[in-house]
């Protein structure tokens, strides 16, 4: 009885629990200011991007309105999908019209070309290009606009509010590089087409005190376009990586999915079985049990060490 009696006076169990208790009471603060900063971080990284999708949305927001209809809307919007083919389309065709409408007049004199045509050209062409700055202006991925029973943005409420997505950014950074790169490479013909359209406006309309300027309304939405191109995307990019190295890099979820389910074994393993083996165990199968429980408890601790202290030799600063 004695020999039994110094053996489990002797073992580590009754101490193990303390041991693991200690180290898992530090791994549950280290684990709770973990969750808690990334949360906030990848929270707030979130809040941002929404924020840069309502300020493109206010970019757009004093733009005026030409009038157009569902139909004409539908060509370039439908089901909530942007047709970048169509806008793309259109705008080099409308680029086009001035140059070809010069043509014309050193061809040989046609009857169906004649001033009317032109001016008839003139006047189809310039409305197409402010119909679709309508439609960009007050429709997604720019902006997000309550619609009328036709599904013609109202252009009266505020803008709506709406989370940042992948989709989104994606569809935002294509249309608005190509209307950037276009009006720097095609805006001249641009130019000319709504110049000369304000022109024949202004002869039909010399009793209209106000009107809007044409030209000014194009100039102004490219403008926007380019202040998006040039401070708000390259913001929106670097958020956004910031964003998915958060989530993808350091796997916030997964590791700390994996931190508690090691938690909950290292608990049942590491406190509840050596209190049950000191209890109810006897010699002489407490050293084997004892030394087993060690090595299991233990390992788990080593292993975590080792691969953080490969990802920290990993690290490229000092």
């Amino acid at each position: 009885m004695r020999k039994g009696k110094s053996i489990m006076d002797n073992s580590i169990l009754p101490i193990l629990p303390g041991i693991h208790v200690t180290i898992l009471s530090i791994l549950f603060a280290v684990l709770i200011v973990f969750y808690f900063y990334s949360e906030q971080t990848v929270s707030s990284l979130k809040e941002q991007m929404n924020d840069l999708r309502t300020k493109v949305a206010q970019t757009m927001y004093n733009q005026p309105r030409f009038p157009l209809n569902s139909s004409e809307l539908e060509e370039y919007f439908k089901d909530n999908t942007l047709n970048q083919t169509n806008i793309e389309k259109k705008l080099w065709e409308l680029s086009s019209v001035m140059g070809s409408l010069e043509i014309t007049k050193t061809a040989p004199p046609h009857p169906r070309m004649g001033e009317d045509y032109i001016e008839k050209t003139i006047v189809e062409s310039a409305e197409q290009l402010l119909k679709m700055i309508t439609v960009l202006t007050y429709v997604y991925p720019y902006c997000e606009r309550p619609k009328d029973a036709n599904g013609i943005p109202t252009g009266i409420s505020n803008i709506i509010r709406k989370d940042s997505t992948p989709e989104w950014k994606r569809d935002l950074i294509g249309l608005n590089f190509y209307l950037s790169w276009f009006w720097q490479t095609r805006g001249d013909g641009i130019t000319r087409l709504i110049s000369e359209y304000d022109a024949i406006s202004a002869k039909k309309n010399t009793k209209q005190r106000t009107r809007l300027n044409f030209p000014q309304f194009v100039a102004d939405f490219f403008t926007q376009v380019q202040f998006i191109q040039t401070q708000i995307i390259p913001e929106l990019s670097e958020k956004s990586y910031k964003l998915n190295f958060y989530e993808n890099k350091f796997k916030i979820k997964t590791r700390l999915v994996f931190a508690f389910l090691l938690s909950i074994v290292m608990l049942i393993v590491g406190v509840f079985l050596p209190l049950f083996f000191h209890l109810y165990i006897k010699p002489p199968y407490i050293k084997q049990i004892e030394l087993v429980l060690l090595i299991v408890t233990v390992l788990p601790y080593l292993c975590i060490l080792l691969y953080y202290l490969e990802k920290a030799l990993e690290l490229e600063f000092r």
